[in-house]
C-alpha cells in the first residue's frame, strides 16, 4: 500500500514539473502572470535575469514560502541575499522543491552583475543542481546510489531607455546538464534550456504593464506569452494581476523603506490553486 502511494506521489511530481523546471516566480511576479525577465528589481526575481542584480542599490534579505495545488507533502520554498559592490553586484539564491520522503530538487546559485556601458546591464549565475530521489531508498532500488549533483549556468541583459521602457533577455541552464538518477538508464534526464525575453512599460509612475515571452525548457520551438500589470498606491500598496497561458494571476503588496510583502495566487485548470508569500528585507 505504501509502495503505491509512493509511485502516486512520485508519478504527480514528475507530470507536474520537469526535472529543474524554471524556478518558481517570487509573489509579486506570480501576480503579474509571471513576467519577471524586464520587471524584477530586488534578490528574488535574480535566479530569472541575473542582470536584475546590478540595480540592487541595497543589501536585501528575501524569502518565498509557495503552497501548489494541496498536494500532501509537497513543499517549496526559496530564498536570496544581494550585496552590492561599487566594482559590480553580489547575490546569492536557494531554491528547493520536493515531495517528502519520494523526491527533492535544490538549486543554490551565485551570481555577479554590473552595468556594461549606460542603460545596459548584464549578469551571469553559476548554479549548484542537487536532485534526490529518497523514495528510490525506501523502495531499496538496487540502481539508485543517491542524490546527483551538477553545475549550470544562466546569463543576463537589461536595458533601460529614458522613455519609461525596459526590456530583459536571459538564458537559463546554458548548458543544458544530465542527471541520471538510476544507473540502469540509458541516458540522464536534462535540466533543459530555457530563454525568455521581456518588456515593461510605466505608463506613469504608478502603473506598469509588462510582457514576457518564454520558451519551452529545451525547446526553442515552442513560447508562451505572458502578460501582467501593476498599479501602485502612494508608493505603498500595489494591486497586481496577469496571464499565463490560461492560468490566471492576482497578487498584491505593501512596501515601507526597509521591508515589504507581497501575497498572490494562481489557479490552475485541474489542480487548483497556487498561493505564494514573499517577504523582503533591506538595509
Amino acid at each position: 500500500m505504501f509502495k503505491r502511494i509512493s509511485i502516486y506521489y512520485l508519478l504527480a511530481a514528475t507530470v507536474v514539473f520537469a526535472l529543474h523546471e524554471e524556478q518558481s516566480a517570487p509573489a509579486r511576479m506570480l501576480g503579474m502572470g509571471g513576467v519577471v525577465v524586464a520587471t524584477g528589481n530586488g534578490a528574488e526575481a535574480v535566479p530569472f535575469n541575473p542582470a536584475i542584480a546590478a540595480d540592487i542599490e541595497r543589501y536585501s534579505l528575501t524569502g518565498t514560502y509557495s503552497s501548489r495545488w494541496s498536494l500532501e507533502g509537497f513543499s517549496e520554498y526559496s530564498a536570496g541575499f544581494a550585496f552590492p559592490f561599487d566594482f559590480g553586484n553580489f547575490a546569492a539564491n536557494w531554491h528547493e522543491r520536493s515531495v517528502a520522503d519520494i523526491y527533492g530538487e535544490r538549486t543554490m546559485g551565485i551570481t555577479f552583475a554590473r552595468s556594461i556601458i549606460e542603460n545596459l546591464d548584464g549578469g551571469i549565475s553559476a548554479k549548484l543542481l542537487m536532485t534526490s530521489a529518497t523514495g528510490a531508498e525506501t523502495w531499496a532500488d538496487p540502481a539508485y546510489d543517491g542524490a546527483r549533483y551538477s553545475v549550470a549556468f544562466d546569463i543576463g541583459l537589461l536595458w533601460k531607455s529614458h522613455r519609461n521602457w525596459c526590456i530583459g533577455l536571459s538564458g537559463r541552464n546554458l548548458n543544458e546538464p544530465e542527471m541520471k538518477l538510476l544507473s540502469t538508464s540509458e541516458k540522464g534526464d536534462p535540466a533543459g534550456r530555457q530563454l525568455a525575453l521581456g518588456a515593461a512599460w510605466e505608463v506613469a509612475p504608478d502603473f506598469v504593464l509588462a510582457g514576457d515571452l518564454v520558451s519551452e525548457e529545451g525547446s526553442i520551438d515552442k513560447w508562451q506569452p505572458r502578460l501582467g500589470m501593476e498599479i501602485i498606491f502612494f508608493k505603498t500598496l500595489s494591486v497586481r494581476a496577469g496571464a499565463r497561458g490560461e492560468r490566471l494571476g492576482l497578487g498584491a503588496g505593501i512596501k515601507a523603506k526597509h521591508w515589504a510583502f507581497d501575497a498572490a495566487l494562481a489557479n490552475h485548470r485541474w489542480l487548483g490553486n497556487i498561493y505564494r508569500f514573499t517577504l523582503t528585507l533591506e538595509y
